[in-house]
């Protein structure tokens, strides 16, 4: 079936409504992707600015430039950690603050990318500003609530897993081995809350749901097809780590030792960054077609919102 397609729902005798009859697939909304990427890549390099600043500041002096930091041995690297220990503490506050706010006004490209991806048609900048306005709200709410449970579940597994590593008859390497499966096991239910948290985000700016109907609504879609979403999300979260992770590893080959090197780094890691943002936008059009298959579409006013009398019921 084709990405963009959704099945109708066999569970009701009404039709789909027409604006929500055809998903768009993700090729058919680049310039939504595009706008999405491009706030990661200048967030990502605006977070990154103070400790290159930094490391300029050590090294800068030398003709090898940053390149120093990665001879091996990795000598320079541990002098530089400890030269920079005393702005450790500054520079790690302003970090914090930094992706907090970064993460907060990073919604607003989200929930253009999810409005484009739920709609049949490409809406005008108007239409498209007022529900992206109107969906911040629930979204916030949504993401302070899903960072506290993340936080809170990985607590729970790596608490106890790790005070039981300690105590075991282990070896070094036992024990570092045993450490990273209790890291691994952290891992399962903060992915299955970030399925939630993804699908309540859709809810909230697909149809306009305020943040406890988009939570079950999101929670229906789960429970609904929990093998197709867990499917779904771990194949294209697999791949980003794949693309980081080759972009890291060719910004290292390439080098840093002169400014076509610099260039050719800085390409690449864009490159990972532009092949994450598809695969995220590709994840996010598989979560309104789940959405869209967990429900009745009747429940839902034509612009994807809460009709009056749903309204009233609550």
């Amino acid at each position: 079936m084709d990405e963009g397609a959704i099945e109708p729902s066999s569970s009701t005798g009404a039709g789909i409504d027409p604006a929500r009859a055809r998903r768009p697939a993700v090729r058919e909304r680049l310039g939504a992707v595009a706008l999405y990427f491009g706030y990661r890549a200048l967030a990502a390099l605006l977070l990154a600015t103070p400790p290159s600043v930094l490391a300029a500041g050590i090294v800068g002096g030398d003709p090898r430039g940053d390149a120093l930091l990665f001879e091996p041995g990795g000598l320079m690297l541990l002098e530089a950690g400890r030269a920079a220990a005393v702005a450790a503490a500054p520079l790690a506050a302003q970090l914090g603050v930094g992706a907090l706010l970064v993460a907060a006004v990073g919604l607003i490209p989200l929930a253009a990318l999810i409005d484009a991806l739920s709609r049949a048609a490409p809406a005008s900048i108007q239409a498209t500003s007022g529900r992206v306005a109107r969906a911040l709200g629930p979204l916030a709410l949504l993401w302070g609530a899903a960072l506290a449970a993340e936080v809170a579940a990985a607590a729970l597994v790596l608490l106890p897993g790790m005070k039981l590593c300690a105590s075991l008859a282990l070896t070094p390497r036992g024990r570092d081995l045993a450490a990273l499966g209790v890291a691994a096991a952290a891992l399962v239910p903060v992915a299955a809350l970030g399925v939630l948290h993804d699908l309540a985000r859709v809810a909230a700016v697909a149809e306009q749901r305020g943040l406890h109907a988009a939570v079950t609504r999101g929670l229906a879609a789960l429970l609904a097809s929990p093998l197709a979403a867990a499917w779904a999300y771990a194949w294209r979260g697999a791949l980003v780590i794949i693309a980081l992770a080759c972009g890291a590893w060719g910004m290292h080959v390439v080098g840093v030792s002169t400014g076509p090197r610099v260039a050719v780094a800085f390409g690449a890691g864009l490159a990972a960054l532009a092949v994450a943002a598809l695969l995220r936008a590709s994840w996010l059009a598989a979560a309104v077609r789940l959405l869209d298959r967990a429900a009745p579409a009747e429940d839902a006013g034509d612009d994807g919102r809460p009709t009056a009398g749903e309204d009233a019921a609550r």
